[in-house]
C-alpha cells in the first residue's frame, strides 16, 4: 500500500467518523428535547473537523509530490 492510499483512506476514515458523530448528536438532541448540542458532542465534531482537514492536507501534499 503506498503512502498515498494510506493517506486517502484516513481521510476516509476521519471523515466517516464526523458523519456518524453528527448522527448521533442530532440524534441524542432531538430525543432529549434540547435545543442545542451537547457541549462533548461539539468539541468532538470540532477535533473530527480539525482532524479532516489535516488528514487533507496530508493527502493533498503526498499528491502533489507524486510518492
Amino acid at each position: 500500500m503506498t503512502e498515498i492510499e494510506k493517506a486517502a483512506d484516513r481521510v476516509k476514515v476521519a471523515s466517516e467518523a464526523l458523519a456518524a458523530v453528527k448522527v448521533a448528536a442530532t440524534q441524542d438532541r432531538k430525543l432529549s428535547h434540547d435545543k442545542h448540542t451537547n457541549g462533548h458532542y461539539t468539541k468532538a465534531l470540532q477535533e473530527l473537523e480539525l482532524i479532516v482537514i489535516s488528514h487533507k492536507a496530508y493527502l493533498t501534499r503526498l499528491t502533489a509530490i507524486g510518492r
